[in-house]
């Protein structure tokens, strides 16, 4: 009985675990691809958001001020940052600060453009908001949101 391993085992062995080395090498890159799409889509859906909440902010100040709630929401496309109010559409990359605040004025550009949508709706106390990211390869992503007087 010999206590060695057989030509043929070491070389399923070696087969093996040459398979394995290969898929890992194969798998690396495609999850890093996929990483880099995933922490796009998710600074989208931020972004998105965000647009959403600053248009939400500015009919909550009118409030606040005792001025009619829809008061600089008329219908047409917008930009909107965190440190300025609606502007028309200028289809204008944002930047992004040192602070990682998103903007139209300081930092290094971004490849992601904002427009804010505003429609009228059938109710005449509500105002359809539409926030839209648009960044490379034709890519957007799209939200979606009714803003009404409840006051």
């Amino acid at each position: 009985m010999s206590k060695g391993f057989s030509l043929i085992e070491i070389l399923i062995a070696i087969s093996v675990m040459i398979i394995g080395i290969v898929g890992i090498y194969n798998i690396a890159p495609r999850t890093i691809s996929w990483t880099a799409t995933n922490i796009d889509r998710f600074i989208v859906s931020q972004l998105a958001r965000e647009g959403l909440e600053l248009v939400r902010n500015i009919r909550d100040t009118n409030w606040l001020k005792g001025e009619n709630w829809n008061k600089d929401l008329a219908p047409n496309d917008y930009e909107i940052a965190y440190n300025s109010g609606l502007s028309s559409f200028q289809d204008r990359f944002l930047k992004i600060d040192g602070d990682g605040f998103y903007n139209y004025q300081n930092g290094a550009s971004t490849e992601f453009k904002r427009k804010i949508t505003i429609a009228s709706t059938t109710d005449p106390e509500g105002i359809k908001i539409k926030s839209m990211i648009s960044w490379s390869n034709n890519k957007s992503f799209t939200i979606e949101e009714n803003l009404y007087n409840w006051r």
